[in-house]
């Protein structure tokens, strides 16, 4: 939330002081820190059942910016660990999730598709929707090289799935695009939480000799 104010010419003017602080949706706002009249920073706790990935109220230069605290369960990302360095983009081609351990019983996947960001291009399109919907000649690309974490893919749910049990990950053939180990994680009360998931990261590895 920002303030502002109509001046002369159709312009506009920034607060000159942070706003009374906003309540946030299923979360107790706990100490706080000024730094200055425009800056302000805020520890939250969210509800019991919920859970957020970065537990901070912030006013920065006299707006707010509050995090969301959405209900356990109800996003998961799969980071990329392995090798060192992935470059120059990770692409996965598909990622399907199953409720069973032997990748049977496909969720619906209801929400919306996020990512640590995407490569960008003027006339093709690498956005992380395009891992979920099904589509063979789709992709998505990350933004930058990854070293181990730095980038992942996932699905925000409008309600949590239930019982996640298999994460599958299919990535174009040439090494140099691929994850050789994934972290799944869903968020939990505390933020992002390992998912002991089983993974299947195609095409497989093959030993070279």
């Amino acid at each position: 939330v920002v303030s502002w104010s109509p001046t002369e010419m159709g312009r506009a003017k920034l607060a000159l002081a942070c706003p009374a602080r906003p309540a946030v949706p299923h979360a107790e706002v706990l100490e706080c820190q000024r730094a200055g009249a425009r800056a302000e920073d805020c520890a939250i706790r969210c509800e019991r059942g919920f859970g957020t990935v970065e537990p901070r109220l912030r006013c920065v230069h006299g707006a707010w910016y509050w995090p969301e605290c959405l209900p356990v369960g109800s996003l998961l990302r799969v980071v990329a660990k392995a090798p060192e360095l992935i470059q120059p983009y990770w692409v996965v081609l598909h990622a399907m999730l199953y409720a069973s351990d032997d990748c049977t019983d496909v969720i619906r996947m209801d929400g919306a598709a996020i990512s640590s960001g995407e490569y960008v291009i003027k006339y093709a399109s690498y956005h992380p929707q395009n891992v979920w919907d099904g589509d063979a000649g789709s992709s998505w690309a990350s933004k930058d090289p990854c070293s181990p974490g730095s980038c992942w893919l996932g699905f925000r749910f409008r309600q949590p799935p239930g019982r996640i049990g298999c994460v599958r990950i299919e990535h174009p053939e040439g090494r140099q695009y691929q994850a050789t180990e994934v972290a799944v994680e869903t968020l939990g009360e505390s933020g992002w939480e390992a998912l002991p998931a089983m993974v299947q990261l195609l095409p497989e590895l093959k030993d070279e000799l």
